[in-house]
């Protein structure tokens, strides 16, 4: 005899198509019987993922993943089991069952994730109701100080904590365990006593894509000796190289448009600068060094990346393994020179939307960039560092993608070094 989580699968799934909701995530070909295109889950220029329409499954000839609808959307949008049926059953207008669908362990998870979920959806909505409260001078200041209109203020959830003792007491006023609070990353214990984790900062609600609130990152307003950001713990919910901030208003643009391209940048300020201005297509890494996970699902959006970090020494040479690993799981990365000194937020500052637009269309492909990182290394008019240089500069030549792209960049390195194409060629 069939369980309610069967029925309810088998009415699920004879709702659905797995073609059309795969459309949504991929670009498909039909060939034949089948639709074709390249495996989003393994790097490929040929494609080898193909979906039968006619059992409903999906196969990759390449990596060997297979599998139903329920179990692509669960890869795609990096989801538990239930939360893809949840997803597929709004999009095919269905109720979820409540009840026989879990083990005890199982049901427990759920309860906590639940939990922790409500518990960060209050925190944003008292953050959100302190901002407006009066009592929040430093933290307006600031955001006026930064030219934040107030629309762009509600479209990121910004907030504000005032002191270190209010956000424990209003969370167990609500009824929520210590443990729940504790768990939830939003609030520190020690030596028995509560707190804020994020105490007196200005708050920004970090949001997964499915819309939930999972962390808040926070800005201190004054000097001093702690960390000028942070951000609350990982948890249950929150796994910070799994995310990436604003990804879901960039959801909600690809609802609208097509993504040519998503700008990676490395902040808070940096991505509300920027939507502000126009460039809606920005995430940012939240300062992690770039992940599998974190390319993956910027893949699901496009697979053009422009990373625009800060323009100091620093910022430029940072995370060179994380830009790999873009490229690696086969996106288009190139990097965007700011001038020195100055990141996204300052650009748009200084020198408008327009001179950031033009810092954009000068992005330079991932190779290019490691020759100009690698070149800063040395001093080309000492005879013995030009040579290391030279050295160097063929290995990672030797690198590029094909014999073409080889052969111009070996032809810039002549010309940049005035040793001859075909010297260069022989070492």
């Amino acid at each position: 005899m069939a369980t309610a989580l069967q029925e309810f699968l088998i009415t699920l799934k004879e709702k659905l198509n797995i073609v059309d909701v795969a459309s949504g995530y991929i670009t498909l070909e039909r060939r034949g019987g089948s639709y074709w295109a390249c495996c989003p889950f393994h790097h490929e220029k040929t494609p080898s993922f193909s979906i039968n329409e006619a059992d409903q499954f999906y196969h990759c000839f390449g990596c060997g993943e297979s599998g139903d609808i329920i179990k692509f959307v669960r890869e795609m949008e990096n989801v538990e089991f239930m939360d893809a049926v949840k997803l597929l059953a709004e999009r095919a207008g269905l109720e979820v069952p409540q009840t026989g669908f879990d083990s005890q362990k199982t049901v427990e998870l759920k309860r906590m994730r639940d939990t922790l979920l409500k518990i960060m959806n209050d925190c944003a909505h008292f953050y959100l109701n302190n901002l407006k409260s009066g009592k929040a001078d430093e933290h307006i200041a600031y955001i006026l100080k930064r030219n934040i209109p107030s629309n762009i203020v509600r479209t990121f959830g910004l907030g504000a904590s005032l002191n270190f003792y209010d956000l424990p007491k209003f969370l167990l006023s609500k009824g929520y365990s210590r443990q729940d609070i504790i768990d939830s990353g939003t609030v520190n214990e020690a030596n028995g006593r509560l707190s804020d984790a994020q105490g007196g900062r200005l708050i920004f609600p970090v949001i997964n894509n499915m819309g939930e609130v999972i962390a808040f990152g926070g800005r201190v307003l004054q000097k001093t000796d702690f960390a000028k950001y942070k951000n609350t713990k990982e948890t249950l919910i929150f796994n910070k190289s799994k995310t990436l901030y604003n990804i879901n208003l960039l959801k909600k643009l690809k609802k609208t448009q097509t993504i040519k391209e998503v700008i990676m940048v490395e902040g808070y300020m940096d991505t509300i600068s920027l939507y502000q201005a126009g460039f809606k297509n920005v995430v940012a890494s939240m300062g992690t060094s770039l992940t599998q996970e974190q390319a993956r699902l910027i893949k699901r959006y496009t697979n053009n990346v422009l990373i625009s970090y800060d323009g100091d020494g620093a910022g430029q040479k940072a995370n060179l393994r994380g830009l790999d690993i873009l490229k690696n799981e086969g996106l288009n990365v190139k990097v965007v020179p700011l001038p020195e000194g100055l990141d996204p937020d300052d650009v748009i500052k200084k020198l408008g939307n327009e001179g950031y637009q033009k810092c954009l269309d000068n992005a330079m492909p991932l190779i290019d960039y490691k020759l100009s990182v690698l070149e800063r290394g040395f001093d080309l008019k000492d005879t013995e560092s030009k040579r290391r240089y030279l050295s160097e500069a063929v290995k990672l030549i030797r690198t590029a993608d094909s014999a073409v792209e080889q052969e111009d960049l070996l032809k810039s390195l002549s010309a940049k070094t005035g040793i001859s194409y075909e010297a260069l060629m022989l070492d």
